[in-house]
């Protein structure tokens, strides 16, 4: 499974980004492998509709799941369209937290 967390900074230890489609970067971790990457969002200042871009764009790299702490409600129908599971997330947490919750299955 590939989960897709709007990340602040392209490290492990950087803050999950409050926002969903503004966010500068997304670490897609795979929970097969443990690996995980950042892809720049290259959407984020798109003049409207960047929710709905980012929603699709993170289906076409095959993302199964969304931690974030917020998705809009026309990105989120995109997401439900595409079967993509949301996870609400607190904010405040490194993304390093957050996959060691996953692998403890805290999530």
């Amino acid at each position: 499974m590939v989960i897709a967390i709007p990340a602040s900074a392209d490290k492990t230890d950087a803050l999950i980004d409050e926002r969903f489609g503004r966010c500068p970067l997304f670490c897609f971790y795979d929970t097969r492998t443990g690996k995980h990457m950042f892809k720049n969002n290259n959407i984020k200042d798109a003049p409207g509709g960047v929710g709905l871009q980012v929603a699709e764009f993170l289906g076409n790299n095959g993302v199964n799941q969304v931690w974030a702490v917020e998705v809009g409600p026309k990105a989120e129908g995109v997401l439900n369209r595409l079967k993509i599971k949301i996870n609400h997330v607190e904010p405040g947490q490194t993304i390093a937290n957050l996959i060691s919750m996953r692998s403890q299955k805290v999530i």
